[in-house]
């Protein structure tokens, strides 16, 4: 009889190294510090207006062509854009006797706000 845990996929404990939140604050903070309306930094970027807003407010899934835009926009290539690196989670371990205080301070903070949710589903609050 198999076993369901031969075929979960474990985690790498990989993660975008930019967000898209991440991007459209960096292209946001790099309009404000220029002092430029959006119209004129999207020209100065030679991207289309409505792509740079869309970036800015964060509310389009990122494509391809919204990579090629934050790209050109921040001088990063898009490999740059998409890489990811890798968490070491080694000393993030909630049994280990070895944590620091601000480790266990942030497992006890984690267990806290997790019961909290449980008991506002048990009673029904939304």
């Amino acid at each position: 009889m198999a076993d369901i845990y031969e075929f979960v996929k474990k985690s790498n404990n990989s993660r975008p190294l930019y967000t898209s939140y991440e991007l459209s604050k960096k292209v946001k903070d790099k309009r404000i510090s220029e002092g430029i309306d959006a119209s004129g930094f999207a020209s100065k970027y030679d991207i289309p207006l409505d792509i740079l807003l869309k970036i800015e407010e964060g509310t389009c899934s990122f494509s391809p062509k919204i990579y090629k835009a934050c790209g050109q926009i921040l001088g990063l290539a898009t490999d740059e854009l998409l890489s990811e690196i890798n968490d070491d989670v080694a000393a993030a371990n909630f049994r280990s006797d070895g944590n620091d205080a601000n480790v266990q301070g942030t497992f006890e903070l984690a267990n806290m706000l997790f019961n909290e949710i449980i008991m506002q589903r048990k009673i029904g609050i939304n």
